[in-house]
């Protein structure tokens, strides 16, 4: 009989980890090769404070271009990579069964980046972030929906 192993995925916009989950009392451990880090600029410090010009109007009208946040942007593409890594792992078979732990945004974020096969491997989604929490803490919290 195969064993089943859940992956428990704990992210937000700048980190992600994985840990994996054996069987009921075996508690949880670290994914190998599943860590992602990552720095997010703080919008104004990305964004320029003032609009471009539009070429050839002689520098007295502005462009009024389409708003876009840049930090909130890489934040989406950092969930991207991460949905792209963990639908990696499953296509390997690294894990049977997925809980996705992210405050809301990032779990919004990351439910859309998955791709079918692997978004009806999720069993639980937990909306809070605990990507500051301790492994020990974590298991813990996991109480409600795995049997650690």
């Amino acid at each position: 009989m195969k064993k089943t192993v859940t992956w428990i995925v704990v992210a937000d916009h700048q980190q992600a980890r994985a840990y994996a989950h054996d069987g009921p009392g075996r508690g949880i451990r670290a994914a190998d090769g599943f860590v992602f880090d990552t720095h997010l600029d703080r919008s104004h410090d990305i964004m320029t404070d003032r609009p471009g010009r539009k070429p050839g109007t002689g520098g007295s009208q502005r462009s009024v271009g389409a708003r876009s946040d840049p930090h909130r942007e890489a934040g989406r593409q950092f969930m991207q990579n991460v949905a792209n890594a963990i639908a990696d792992a499953s296509h390997a078979k690294a894990f049977s069964r997925l809980i996705v732990v992210a405050p809301p945004r990032a779990l919004g974020e990351l439910r859309t980046a998955l791709p079918d096969n692997v978004r009806a491997k999720v069993i639980a989604e937990i909306n809070e972030d605990l990507t500051k929490a301790s492994q020990a803490d974590l298991a813990d919290r996991l109480g409600d929906v795995l049997a650690v």
